[in-house]
């Protein structure tokens, strides 16, 4: 069965929510996740308001062959401290942009990991993103205790290798990736 790229990050999409509501029962956290206050869909990633955070999730369609299932990029709205927005042009896309604070503006500008591509047809979206997180930014019920940025983001409790190879033939008879890239990934997990 071939799928277009839509389809399949749709499928990844929904496979990473599930993995992750998994971890969440498994630690004994009955809430299945917060709700989606606004969402913004760019070229290299989706942007997602919730109500404490801003969640980035790369739309890489093959991410977890070379990083795993990773979670996604959370913001919490203590810890961010200026949204920039850049528009597209005719030639060129537009962005939006994250700045966290405590951290120097070139670091943030270097790694451009809180940075988010769009095209022209969804800037509104961008738009509109922007305008309602400055304002929960800006309201004083806001303050929440600021915590320490972490280096790296936590990894969920490691599933065993034979979960992870049932999912990966999942995905792979559903012909999200290729049998190659399931043998490959096979290879790693088994450690072959």
């Amino acid at each position: 069965m071939s799928l277009n790229t839509n389809d399949r990050q749709h499928y990844l999409d929904e496979f990473a929510a599930s993995l992750e509501q998994g971890q969440r029962l498994l630690q004994g956290k009955s809430q299945f996740g917060r709700p989606i206050m606004m969402k913004a869909e760019g070229i290299n990633a989706h942007v997602m308001l919730l109500e404490d955070r801003v969640r980035i999730t790369q739309k890489e369609e093959k991410v977890f062959l070379s990083q795993g299932f990773q979670p996604n990029r959370d913001l919490p709205l203590a810890q961010i401290a200026e949204v920039r927005l850049k528009k597209a042009g005719s030639l060129n896309s537009g962005f939006i942009q994250f700045l966290v604070k405590g951290r120097p503006e070139t670091d943030n500008n270097r790694r451009n990991e809180n940075m988010v591509m769009f095209r022209g047809a969804c800037e509104p979206q961008f738009e509109k993103l922007k305008a309602a997180l400055e304002a929960r930014l800006a309201a004083p019920q806001h303050i929440i205790p600021q915590a320490p940025l972490p280096t790296t983001p936590p990894r969920p409790a490691r599933i065993t290798y034979i979960e992870e190879l049932e999912q990966l033939a999942s995905l792979r008879n559903k012909g999200v990736i290729t049998e190659e890239e399931f043998a490959a990934k096979k290879r790693q997990i088994l450690g072959i």
